[in-house]
């Protein structure tokens, strides 16, 4: 499905409200409102390009640049006023409103921190120089286990994965996942699951209250009890539902299966069941309009 970025719509959650003789009365969430208030929050640092500098976020991610450390779009060194953008995505319910799911090629991944970083100046994207030794720290909030670096690689099957960067090492303190910034991007700090019972395949279905609304785009994810992953189920047209890789589900785990639908109106629908794997499991999972309360007493349950 198109406009990957619903992934993070999904759970980015608000109340609008229309007046009805002067009375303030919920109404259905739309995506617009979704945008608005629930998105992972964007970050913004200034610096000066040519000196050394850092920068620390509201969830305590610490970046600290060199200085040279910023090329322009034809690797020419940057110097003067520039700006940063950064995302931190230290918790499963960070995860569910980022959209970046933890999952490489149909492989589980265990996250213990995500984060995007970007820089500009003047409006244009510039790069990272690939001389300059760029340290991060991520708090280890989610884990304390050793950790891989992964960069973000979309794909036109899966709402979300992630790519293994061998070239930076991720070394472990009591507080810190510390490396060095291979680009400017999505970065995760992950390892692979491994479990050794059986795998199968999960399926899943909505089934709407009353009349079938015309859908425009929908996600089915995956939220795990007692592991700090969340997984996409892309739908597969061939079977008529939503699907795991094959035989990459572990049978024993438990957790959430959440269904978000946009509307050709932009309204949102919303669904969950709990679920333990078991063999060939088949999930449906009721989905009606959305309203904060609805969506809110969820999320408090995302930990």
């Amino acid at each position: 499905m198109k406009n990957l970025t619903l992934i993070a719509a999904i759970f980015i959650v608000c109340l609008t409200a229309c007046k009805k003789d002067g009375v303030e009365n919920p109404s259905k969430l739309n995506l617009s409102d979704f945008n608005a208030k629930f998105s992972v929050p964007t970050q913004k640092f200034n610096g000066v390009a040519g000196t050394a500098f850092g920068i620390t976020g509201a969830k305590g991610i610490k970046i600290d640049f060199p200085a040279n450390a910023f090329l322009d779009a034809s690797g020419n060194p940057v110097t003067g006023s520039i700006k940063l953008t950064l995302k931190e995505v230290l918790s499963k319910r960070d995860i569910l409103l980022s959209g970046k799911t933890t999952e490489s090629n149909g492989q589980i991944l265990i996250s213990g921190g995500e984060l995007q970083v970007l820089a500009l100046q003047n409006g244009q994207l510039l790069k990272l120089n690939p001389a300059s030794n760029v340290v991060v720290k991520v708090p280890t909030t989610l884990s304390t286990q050793p950790m891989d670096l992964f960069v973000f690689a979309g794909t036109t099957v899966s709402d979300s994965t992630w790519i293994t960067n061998d070239k930076f090492r991720v070394t472990t303190s009591p507080s810190y996942y510390e490396f060095s910034l291979p680009n400017f991007g999505w970065i995760n700090c992950d390892y692979f699951y491994s479990n050794p019972n059986p795998k199968t395949t999960i399926t899943a279905s909505p089934v709407y209250t009353g009349v079938t609304p015309s859908i425009k785009d929908q996600k089915a994810y995956l939220i795990f009890d007692n592991l700090n992953s969340v997984i996409g189920l892309p739908f597969v047209l061939a079977v008529n539902k939503h699907r795991s890789y094959l035989n990459s589900m572990p049978i024993g785990l438990s957790g959430k299966l959440v269904i978000i639908s946009v509307g050709m109106d932009d309204t949102i629908y919303f669904g969950h069941s709990s679920f333990t794997v078991s063999n060939d499991l088949h999930v449906n999972v009721a989905v009606t309009a959305a309203d904060q309360a609805t969506i809110d007493a969820f999320l408090s349950t995302v930990n």
